[in-house]
C-alpha cells in the first residue's frame, strides 16, 4: 500500500508541459521576391511578392527560407520565400 501512494504523489508531481503552438508572425516584403513551392530558387514560383506587401511568416526552414503565407488577387497562397526579402 505504501508503494501506491508514492505513487500517486510522484504523478502529482509532475509538471505540465505546455503544447508547443505556433504563431504566425506578420511582416512585410521590404523588396520585391518570390514565393516557391520549395525552399529553393530553382523551383517553381507561385506569386511575386511586391515592396510592402503583409506576409504571414509560419515557420523557419532554414538560414535562408521561411514558410509564408500571403493573400494574392483574394486568394491564400502558402509557399517559402527568402528571408532577407523581410523587413
Amino acid at each position: 500500500m505504501l508503494l501506491c501512494s508514492a505513487c500517486a504523489t510522484s504523478r502529482d508531481d509532475v509538471a505540465v508541459i505546455p503544447s508547443l503552438k505556433r504563431t504566425v508572425v506578420e511582416r512585410t516584403a521590404d523588396k520585391q521576391c518570390g514565393l516557391y513551392v520549395q525552399a529553393s530558387t530553382q523551383s517553381e514560383m507561385l506569386a511575386t511578392v511586391d515592396s510592402g506587401t503583409r506576409v504571414q511568416v509560419l515557420d523557419s526552414v532554414n538560414q535562408y527560407f521561411v514558410k509564408a503565407r500571403l493573400n494574392k488577387d483574394g486568394k491564400s497562397v502558402t509557399g517559402f520565400m527568402y528571408r532577407a526579402c523581410l523587413q
